[in-house]
């Protein structure tokens, strides 16, 4: 089919020679195509060059473009009609996002502004993409608009020309994808030797005769080196970072680009830089190629270096051992990508003792999960308490906490736990970590040593750079007398940081020979000796055994703690842990009950009080119920006084209360306190309800009518039997 169409265009070039249309019978415009109405709009020159590298190098080319304005001037375009689009210098046609001057060229196409669009060589250089190219084609079809190049000049209506445009376009992207082929074949084979030319990481630089080498600049060397050997020791990024920001460190970086191109900057640590320092496998000594691989669907417009998305090991197009010198060895290297892996492992994921030691006064974070959901559970502080909350269901799907525990009484549970487990270890827990803290100052003192070296040359050369200046060029004196006093400056600091760490260097801590002998094993003697070590110590022996804790609270705030250690062993203990709220729980249900019981016997608030905490009943915080906490129930549950029932209404069938009496009597209330105070009625309050009840019978109610009209002196009433 391919063959037919190139036939037929090739009978259609030849029959229009043959009638007289060829370049060489233009008439008085140049050509036959070219209208007065195409004469009345802009004739557009379009530049463009794949990359930025041809438009340095290949100046001529963009001159030879530049050149099609005089053949527009050939076919009477007025020179203020002609404009020159050279906003796509540099930028791939691969695709139409990107490139302004092309988008802004459509647009005019579209608005009808635009008579002719001519550029060099050949057409189809305007979009390398049959999409964005037919999309043009349909627009200068619809809006009579002229395509040139430097061999004749298409009308995109004509049948033949817009046939002949759609096969220079097919042929183009072709051609296009054919040399991608070929550069990324030829690519390819020198990447599975080795041999492939690619940007060296810090720490690495390549000799004139392309041999690599370590950077001859110890201080880089020894940087890098500290990076892998921290993490090594802390076991995470995050750590090693926590690490240089606390003793000042920076870390080297080799500019490859922009005004430092080719010199080393030190620059403050990040957390981004270090996992590219761990995550190389250049520093293993491994050439790789395609570690990552461009996703179209996350590339932004006219930034072809973006949507770059990394590969596991396994999808690399490449990777070739022993190729450069080795900062690690390749075990060491995989070792830390398991480390990296381990420490973003989500649900099934276990922590291993490999595991970073975290900041903080929770001392199981990281090792606590979930017992409801299985997710790792957080840690949140407020003031001087912390909280574990597993937030995985709301962060993931918007509903509610799982569950959210109060971290010191766990803390203290799994510390007494642990205690109990390594009762027969014999360790000497104390003396290690007293070593491994004199050997990390002894590291720390041995890079600022360092780093005071490395900043007292820059500030030596600094001086040397300002000496060596023309006084008389002000602008450049000045900016390196800035840069002289900022060398100073930071020299200063650090040799100031150095002084400082050497006359506080840590002391020795030794146990006493007398205290080996009586206590010759450690997990007797570590429960007394553990408020002495530092928080990273006691977290760093616990994770030498536990390696996670599962944690469930039920609704009444008790929390079931497993433990589970090295080995798969697990124990469990159960520990009342403060909660939010007790409401609707069974032990809510239960003392609401007894409350209510306590109420209908009469009891005082203080009586109550008193009952609940004797009989090991606890509120869901605060260690101890209290008045406020009991009327705060009584008035959620609508619990009332009994005198507050009789108050409200409620009838006793076994007494009258001195309302009703009163009523029957046919007399004021205030009657019966006067007779009961002077002691002509003789009662006692009723120890249940806390009022003065009446007998309910014909023979009360006869003898207070004889009572009120003077025939009795006076009337005694027994207590009142309750019939409930």
């Amino acid at each position: 089919m391919y063959g037919a169409i190139c036939r037929q265009a090739s009978r259609a070039r030849w029959l229009r020679k043959s009638l007289g249309f060829s370049r060489r019978k233009w008439n008085m415009n140049g050509s036959i195509k070219v209208l007065p109405a195409h004469l009345k709009r802009l004739a557009v020159v379009y530049l463009r060059q794949s990359d930025p590298k041809q438009v340095r190098e290949n100046r001529e080319s963009a001159v030879n473009q530049r050149a099609l304005t005089e053949r527009l001037r050939e076919l009477t375009w007025k020179p203020e009609q002609i404009i020159v689009v050279d906003a796509d210098q540099g930028v791939s046609a691969k695709h139409a996002e990107g490139r302004a001057g092309f988008q802004k060229l459509v647009a005019d196409v579209g608005l009808g502004k635009i008579g002719i669009i001519i550029i060099g060589y050949e057409v189809s250089r305007l979009a390398r993409n049959n999409a964005d190219w037919h999309r043009l084609l349909e627009l200068c079809a619809l809006f009579d608009t002229l395509i040139g190049d430097s061999d004749e000049i298409y009308h995109p209506r004509d049948f033949n020309d817009r046939l002949l445009l759609g096969l220079k376009g097919t042929m183009s992207e072709a051609e296009l994808h054919s040399l991608r082929l070929r550069l990324d074949a030829g690519r390819l084979s020198k990447a599975k030797r080795g041999e492939l030319i690619q940007h060296l990481p810090t720490g690495l630089v390549r000799n004139a005769d392309g041999s690599v080498v370590l950077d001859p600049d110890a201080s880089v060397e020894q940087r890098i080196r500290l990076v892998f050997s921290k993490f090594a020791a802390l076991g995470s990024g995050s750590k090693v970072l926590s690490y240089l920001v606390q003793e000042h460190l920076k870390l080297p970086r080799h500019q490859t680009s922009g005004l430092y191109a080719g010199q080393v900057l030190w620059k403050e640590p990040s957390l981004s830089a270090l996992h590219s320092i761990l995550k190389n496998p250049a520093y293993a000594g491994a050439f790789a190629h395609g570690r990552r691989s461009a996703e179209p669907t996350k590339q932004i417009p006219g930034r072809p270096a973006t949507g770059r998305l990394r590969r596991p090991q396994s999808e690399w197009q490449a990777l070739v051992k022993d190729v450069y010198p080795a900062y690690i060895t390749w075990h060491e290297y995989e070792r830390i990508q398991r480390t990296i892996a381990k420490n973003r492992q989500k649900m099934d994921e276990q922590f291993t003792r490999k595991g970073g030691v975290r900041q903080g006064a929770a001392m199981l974070a990281g090792l606590v999960r979930c017992g409801r959901c299985g997710h790792a559970m957080t840690v949140a502080y407020k003031d001087n308490r912390f909280q574990y909350k597993c937030d995985a269901t709301r962060a993931e799907y918007g509903k509610p906490f799982c569950q959210f525990l109060s971290g010191q009484r766990i803390d203290a549970a799994v510390v007494e736990e642990f205690f109990d487990a390594i009762a027969p270890a014999k360790i000497d827990a104390l003396e290690k970590i007293s070593t491994k803290q004199r050997a990390h100052h002894r590291e720390q003192i041995d890079h600022l040593k360092q780093e005071v070296k490395r900043l007292e040359y820059a500030a030596v050369r600094a001086e040397r750079q300002y000496d060596s200046v023309d006084p008389e060029n002000r602008l450049i004196a000045a900016t390196l007398e800035k840069k002289w006093e900022q060398a100073l400056l930071d020299f200063e600091t650090v040799k100031s940081q150095l002084s400082e760490a050497e006359v506080t260097a840590p002391q020795a801590i030794a146990v006493p020979i007398e205290l080996r002998e009586s206590f010759a094993d450690i997990g007797g003697r570590l429960p007394e000796l553990w408020p002495r070590l530092s928080r990273e110590a006691r977290k760093s022996l616990l994770r030498t055994l536990v390696e996670r804790v599962n944690l469930l609270r039920d609704e009444d705030g008790v929390c079931q703690i497993r433990v589970v250690w090295r080995g798969s062993l697990v124990t469990e203990r159960r520990v009342q842990v403060p909660v939010h709220s007790l409401r609707y729980s069974k032990t809510e249900k239960e003392v609401t009950d007894k409350i209510r019981q306590l109420t209908e016997q009469g009891q005082s608030l203080q009586a109550i009080v008193d009952v609940l905490n004797t009989e090991g009943l606890r509120p869901c915080r605060g260690g101890a119920f209290t008045i406020q906490i009991v009327n705060k129930l009584k008035h959620r549950y609508q619990i009332v006084s009994n005198l507050e029932q009789l108050r409200r209404g409620k009838a006793l069938t076994s007494a009258y209360t001195i309302k009703e009496a009163a009523q029957l009597v046919e007399i004021d209330s205030s009657w019966f306190y006067r007779k009961i105070y002077k002691g002509l009625i003789r009662i006692k309050k009723d120890p249940i309800y806390g009022c003065y009840l009446f007998p309910r019978t014909k023979q009360c109610i006869g003898q207070l009518k004889r009572l009120k009209t003077g025939r009795l002196a006076h009337i005694t009433f027994p207590k009142v039997h309750h019939d409930g």
